[in-house]
């Protein structure tokens, strides 16, 4: 008889064992799904930063391009006149943010103080002026103006410093934001001064 009943004790579980194996399956089953979220949750803050890059890229080559090929008023012709101030600055340009390259478009940037005082941020806007459209590009932190570099070097809060300027370009403007430690150039590459061609 003995025989008999320790053949019939192997052929299954106990229920002891049996709980056991699920409270193990349990485990193993609870610690891959903590993994697979906290693997989401990081490939997700990583799609967010590379977007937030990306956007970045985007708005600071929109910036330089616009500001790279700035048009030349002709003399005395006051609606195409570059002019800027700390917070904004307008102007036509042949390489625009809607990419109609080599057309002059009307455009301007904006700088927006956005937040509350102690966490302060600024908002890059691009103006479509034909449009009267604006696009929000991006947010910086804290505080930032533009900075208009005269020929000779030197530095101007607002364009044209001088009214014998106001038919010309400054040689770069930058925008400037001390919390982020960011210093953006955009040199204009297109003559100063709307060349006359009875000069020649």
């Amino acid at each position: 008889m003995n025989r008999r009943f320790a053949g019939q004790r192997q052929q299954g579980f106990t229920l002891l064992e049996l709980i056991v194996v699920l409270l193990l399956a349990t485990m193993v089953t609870t610690l891959l799904m903590q993994g697979m979220d906290y693997v989401s949750r990081a490939n997700d803050s990583f799609l967010r930063q590379g977007e937030s890059r990306q956007l970045r890229v985007l708005a600071f080559g929109w910036f330089g391009d616009s500001v790279s090929q700035l048009a030349a008023p002709a003399k005395g012709e006051a609606a195409a006149r570059f002019r800027g101030d700390a917070l904004s600055f307008e102007g036509v340009t042949l390489a625009s943010a809607e990419r109609i390259e080599g057309v002059p478009v009307p455009f301007a940037f904006r700088l927006e103080r956005l937040g509350e005082q102690g966490r302060e941020r600024t908002g890059l806007i691009y103006v479509r002026r034909l449009q009267a459209s604006r696009w929000p590009l991006l947010e910086l932190q804290g505080g930032a103006h533009f900075l208009y570099r005269d020929e000779s070097g030197g530095w101007h809060d607002n364009w044209p410093p001088l009214p014998a300027l106001a038919d010309s370009l400054p040689a770069a403007v930058a925008l400037n934001a001390p919390a982020e430690r960011l210093f953006r150039l955009a040199r204009v590459a297109t003559p100063l001064r709307q060349v006359s061609v009875d000069a020649y």
